[in-house]
């Protein structure tokens, strides 16, 4: 039953089902036959009288895309033709997507569902419910050998984006002069709410303000020297050769671009907005520093949007950099993390910008008046989901468009990096309408 439900290799993280325990229930604002579980912080709308406390469900997050034979033998479509019985009807589309809704005002930030309906998908297995009341917090992708759900992504790019990228942009091996252990692309940023036992009441944690663009890294590091041929000869006969030297890679969230330049006309943006941005940090470095950032606003002397809508007070083709992480690598491949206020203090130095800081301090003193000792997890991630001095559920005072605030990241204060993001459900909501429409995320577009 261990091997019943895995995690696939390249498995998104923040888009994992769970096994949960239903431990809260609270009554709907503004409907009598609707009820509202608490999932770490996330309030999910189910049908009164559906679960109790105590009950042991699955949990799917927003924009996750579920098995079409899972939802259409649970009669899960709201195209009634899709499902087993097509006298019945769900609330999926044909995509098989958890979206962001609002139930009667209230926000639905997932979906549960009760683990008896693998046994209706898969009628000869046997699911073992002590296993899976002994298992709760387990995360899978697959079931049974079967690929059971993934992040969704819109088949078609957005409509100001030029191409989709190369291909062949895949990752850090398709760059030949790279050295092992040099060149780090950046972690993936954790869920806080499905993560909220991380952070301690005592950690000194950084809260910053999420922003909306495309992540660009710079780095000066040593790499393979492109050798003569006499030098390739003499190494080969054990003649001391010095075949590495410092130089400027950049990329972008996953791909490195100095090989691909001026090589393809294909990109995701008809301007390299990766290179014109790893322009301004260039100068800055020193050698073993990789630095990572965001950039936001307009594309490079252009009027489309990095993201749509979010101009964070740029001009058309004006565009800004803010950055989040630095570190230094030696010749061996040790990493030394800048700290989060040496970030901010070399960034200001340079008259470059750093993420925008709201917090710095323990984090039980982020509010003060909770009790440490009951629920404390639960109660911080609501209290920040809602917390309008941060920002949270807000429209972007950054921006001229009306666009609404995209989260919060915090970052554990501690010798490597440890991060976690909280969304605002205002932005799940605007994000959820533009997948609607067909539109694509850049960052999650061929991982360009």
């Amino acid at each position: 039953m261990n091997n019943f439900f895995t995690k696939s290799n390249n498995a998104d993280v923040n888009y994992l089902p769970r096994i949960i325990e239903i431990k809260k229930i609270i009554p709907h604002s503004n409907a009598d036959r609707l009820e509202c579980v608490i999932i770490n912080g996330n309030t999910v709308i189910i049908a009164k009288g559906s679960f109790s406390v105590g009950d042991v469900a699955v949990y799917v997050p927003l924009e996750t895309t579920l098995n079409f034979d899972f939802l259409s033998r649970n009669n899960q479509f709201e195209d009634k033709t899709l499902n087993t019985n097509s006298e019945l009807r769900g609330f999926f589309n044909k995509h098989g997507r958890v979206r962001a809704c609002r139930l009667r005002g209230e926000p639905s930030m997932g979906f549960i569902f009760p683990f008896q309906w693998f046994t209706v998908w898969q009628p000869d297995t046997e699911i073992v419910y002590d296993f899976i009341k002994n298992n709760t917090g387990l995360e899978f992708d697959t079931v049974n050998g079967i690929k059971f759900s993934q992040k969704y992504i819109s088949r078609r790019p957005a409509s100001n984006s030029g191409n989709m990228g190369n291909k062949n942009n895949l990752n850090l091996n398709s760059f030949d002069r790279m050295i092992d252990s040099q060149f780090h692309f950046h972690i993936d940023t954790l869920r806080l709410d499905n993560h909220i036992d991380s952070i301690k009441p005592d950690d000194t944690v950084q809260i910053t303000k999420k922003m909306h663009g495309t992540s660009g890294i710079s780095a000066l590091i040593l790499t393979r020297k492109k050798l003569k041929w006499y030098n390739k000869i003499l190494k080969k006969l054990k003649f001391d050769i010095n075949d590495t030297v410092y130089d400027n890679i950049y990329s972008s969230r996953t791909v490195i671009k100095n090989k691909y330049i001026n090589k393809s006309k294909r990109s995701y943006y008809p301007v390299d907005v990766w290179g014109e941005a790893n322009k301004q940090i260039a100068p800055f470095l020193i050698q073993g520093m990789t630095v990572y950032y965001e950039i936001v606003g307009y594309l490079p002397n252009n009027a489309s949007y990095i993201q749509s809508g979010y101009d964070y007070g740029c001009n058309e083709g004006e565009y800004k950099i803010f950055i989040y992480r630095i570190t230094l690598t030696n010749a061996n491949g040790d990493v030394f993390e800048f700290s989060t206020q040496q970030v901010q203090e070399w960034c200001k130095k340079r008259g470059l910008n750093p993420v925008h800081e709201l917090y710095y301090g323990k984090a039980k003193d982020i509010y003060p008046d909770l009790d440490t000792t009951q629920h404390w997890h639960e109660e911080l991630v609501q209290r920040l989901r809602t917390d309008k001095s941060f920002g949270m559920e807000e429209f972007d005072n950054e921006c001229i468009n009306k666009v609404p605030f995209e989260g919060i990241v915090i970052r554990k204060e501690r010798l490597g990096i440890e991060s976690y993001k909280l969304k605002c459900f205002k932005f799940y909501e605007y994000e959820t309408d533009l997948l609607d429409k067909g539109e694509t995320n850049i960052e999650d577009a061929n991982n360009i």
